[in-house]
């Protein structure tokens, strides 16, 4: 929580006195996910803030008070990491076979709603996949056959793509789309 401290000798802070709405506006961190490291015994503690409802990075006045706030109550000998990013990037190209009746502008717009909406809306930590992907954009009206030719995604810790064979979890918890090559072509029966 901003600006306040710990009660002595717990992991809680004080909120007498403050409505469900103030301590909702104090709380700094919005998203957390919190995983054992496979390689090491670290946690890994991913977090996020939020600005007019989309995932953020912690500011680094934030990230030093989280520092000190884990580094309080944290069991001794626990070694921990946390992950303050800016979101991963998700880029992908599609085939969308539809329907030559409907209007191809309309349904490239639809395609693209859908793939943002899906990107954004996924759990903080939570797994994205290909096939969860194409199973949206299939839904959209006048679209018939959608082929996921490439997907791919980059940390901003090293800022170079990978592929995404079949599903990836986001190194900072979240994605923003970027570029999504929609080609679209008339499916005539």
């Amino acid at each position: 929580m901003k600006d306040t401290t710990l009660i002595a000798d717990t992991d809680k802070y004080d909120t007498s006195g403050m409505s469900e709405d103030d301590i909702t506006a104090a709380r700094v961190v919005k998203h957390v996910a919190v995983t054992e490291a496979k390689d090491t015994s670290r946690l890994i503690i991913k977090v996020a803030g939020e600005d007019n409802g989309k995932r953020v990075p912690l500011g680094a006045a934030e990230e030093v008070q989280l520092q000190a706030y884990v580094q309080e109550i944290k069991d001794a000998g626990v070694l921990f990491d946390i992950v303050n990013i800016q979101p991963d990037i998700f880029e992908c190209e599609l085939d969308i076979y539809y329907n030559p009746m409907k209007d191809p502008h309309t349904i490239q717009y639809d395609c693209e709603q859908v793939i943002r909406d899906y990107i954004s809306n996924l759990p903080f930590n939570g797994e994205y996949s290909n096939m969860a992907m194409v199973d949206m954009v299939q839904q959209v009206d006048g679209v018939r056959i959608v082929q996921c030719k490439n997907a791919r995604s980059a940390s901003s810790l090293n800022n170079t793509f990978v592929g995404i064979d079949a599903f990836v979890i986001p190194v900072a918890g979240y994605f923003e789309a970027k570029t999504l090559t929609l080609n679209l072509k008339p499916h005539n029966l």
